[in-house]
């Protein structure tokens, strides 16, 4: 079983659409009954790390990345899905090419490999064709257009009380 990374560094929403997003995972929850990300707070991971001694490693790095980072707004305006496993909003044009490219950016400054990055507000993963059938014919008929300004990234800590990542440690601003 894989374990769970211990920190994870992640883009928010703001709060009046991280309310809509929990509210959008319990009317599915409702649907289809339990699915991985059901409890999970509306967020776009940029990087996870493992331990306590990996973040040490590199949160200096990172605070210097963003302070080259310009805030911008973004928006996610439509329901899409990778295969049959995971629904989620996805963000506009110009959106993912500015999410994708600060992610990827700050995974080569850190001296990560980057496969692919797609940014991305998940909704439901771990789903089967069936329940993601009913997660396309529940929210196709639901406009979404999620707007905000993207100026920073979160540290957050995993809860094991939880089981979720609860725990906001540090609010680190894009500076450029």
């Amino acid at each position: 079983m894989q374990s769970i990374p211990l920190y994870s560094l992640v883009i928010f929403p703001n709060e009046a659409q991280k309310l809509l997003i929990k509210d959008y995972k319990q009317l599915l929850k409702s649907k289809i009954g339990w699915f991985g990300s059901a409890n999970a707070a509306a967020h776009i991971t940029v990087v996870n790390f493992e331990n306590e001694i990996a973040l040490a490693l590199y949160i200096q790095q990172i605070r210097e990345c963003c302070k080259n980072i310009t805030p911008q707004k973004v928006t996610f305006n439509s329901w899409d899905s990778f295969g049959e496993k995971t629904f989620f909003i996805a963000p506009d044009e110009r959106s993912k090419t500015y999410l994708n490219t600060l992610i990827s950016n700050l995974h080569h400054n850190l001296g990560f490999k980057t496969n692919t990055v797609n940014a991305h507000l998940t909704i439901a993963r771990g789903l089967d064709h069936e329940r993601m059938n009913a997660a396309k014919s529940t929210f196709n008929v639901i406009d979404v257009n999620f707007e905000f300004n993207c100026d920073a990234i979160f540290v957050r800590k995993f809860n094991h009380h939880t089981k979720q990542y609860t725990d906001i440690i540090e609010k680190i601003l894009f500076e450029g």
